[in-house]
């Protein structure tokens, strides 16, 4: 089960960075051409969010109940390496990722919340932007792009 959710996983990440994108591209369009908050623009902002979660409760899935590192990296936080496998997973990737999950909702909220169409759009580029740097800072690239097995 951990090899297959880890693979999902690893490929969903590219459905999140996609959504991500959309979102922000539409949010620019309809802030450039004046398009009201509706349709594709606040769509694509929806399903960002929800790739988001459904990433999230995969990973959520791994560290907390397949992945074989958690508990080492558990048991050993303090005498772990900088720059190792097991410091990343065991600690950084999931705290930040909880962060990039509660910032995509937030941000949401946020948008929703604008007084004009221009306001929502803006919203969405800047908060929307600010998700996909924290995740794409926090993917570990390192790893295979297009993992088989």
């Amino acid at each position: 089960m951990y090899d297959y959710l880890l693979i999902a996983h690893a490929w969903w990440r590219w459905v999140v960075l996609l959504a991500g994108i959309a979102a922000i591209c539409t949010a620019v369009r309809g802030l450039v051409q004046g398009l009201p908050w509706a349709g594709s623009v606040s769509y694509c902002g929806k399903l960002f969010g929800l790739a988001v979660d459904v990433q999230f409760l995969m990973g959520a899935s791994l560290y907390l109940v397949f992945s074989p590192l958690t508990n080492v990296a558990l048991n050993v936080a303090k005498g772990l390496p900088a720059g190792s496998d097991l410091l990343f997973f065991g600690v950084y990737h999931g705290l930040i990722m909880t962060v990039a999950f509660i910032d995509v909702h937030v941000s949401t909220v946020i948008v929703r919340r604008g007084r004009s169409d221009a306001a929502k759009h803006r919203r969405s580029v800047l908060l929307y932007g600010q998700t996909l740097l924290i995740i794409i800072a926090t993917t570990p690239w390192w790893r295979p792009l297009f993992p088989t097995h």
